[in-house]
């Protein structure tokens, strides 16, 4: 028979397998007031931060497209100086053909005794009448719309409003972050001069291209009619000159 011993005597030790001998707690501490404070400081600062890098971003790209638009306004522009003079030139070449055709006429009576001059009339100089084109509409628009994006710099003027509330504003007044809220609120504020600047430029670019597709189907209906007239010259001189077909033949040769 085992014997008891009283738990409550001076020399009493407790086994370390002994109920309540080591009693561990598993509940968590609090965080400290301080810990907390700085976990939402951080936090802030983080969203801050990806904000007013999100914003220099994007307001880098529209400035790179904004160059690209007034960049593409003066090549197009430059495009419809050289139509300009294709369309001129198809116009003096056709003067000519009509020379060329009166000339035609006049040597087709002097050999055949029966043709009769179409062009009783001589073609206008084309010399005499070489004024400049003016210059369209659409150029005009466009010419002054590159003009006034590229004059005019954007500066924040607080188009777009402030991104915060009054009471967030109140709340990081006086700290780093009011200065990053700025910044951003000044990114926001020349995106949105951009933005107007881009969708001027781009209705500028439209009305203009509109217009030079109109001069590039002129352009084809003129170049089409001169290559006809000078095809139908170039037989009827042939005729002049008793060109034959065996001409023809050894020319192939």
């Amino acid at each position: 028979q085992m014997s008891s011993r009283n738990p409550f005597d001076d020399d009493y030790k407790p086994s370390k397998y002994a109920t309540g001998a080591t009693v561990k707690s598993y509940q968590r501490a609090a965080p400290a007031v301080e810990d907390e404070q700085d976990y939402y400081e951080k936090e802030i600062e983080k969203y801050m931060q990806e904000s007013l890098d999100s914003t220099e971003r994007s307001r880098r790209h529209l400035e790179n497209s904004e160059r690209t638009g007034v960049a593409t306004a003066q090549e197009l522009l430059e495009q419809r100086e050289k139509l300009e003079k294709t369309e001129k030139n198809l116009d003096t070449i056709h003067t000519t053909t009509q020379q060329t055709q009166r000339n035609l006429n006049s040597l087709k009576s002097v050999f055949g005794g029966f043709f009769k001059n179409k062009f009783s009339r001589k073609p206008a100089d084309p010399s005499s009448s070489s004024a400049p084109v003016p210059q369209s509409k659409s150029a005009i628009g466009l010419s002054n719309t590159a003009e006034m994006v590229t004059a005019t710099p954007l500066r924040s003027g607080g188009m777009s409003g402030p991104t915060l509330s009054e009471q967030s504003r109140q709340a990081i007044k006086g700290t780093r972050w009011e200065a990053m809220d700025q910044q951003i609120d000044d990114n926001l504020d020349m995106m949105s001069g951009t933005l107007q600047n881009l969708r001027s430029l781009g209705s500028a670019l439209g009305t203009e291209i509109e217009d030079q597709n109109k001069m590039l189907d002129r352009i084809q209906v003129k170049a089409d009619r001169n290559d006809a007239i000078v095809r139908n010259q170039d037989n009827q001189m042939k005729k002049l000159l008793g060109y034959t077909p065996a001409d023809k033949e050894k020319e192939k040769k």
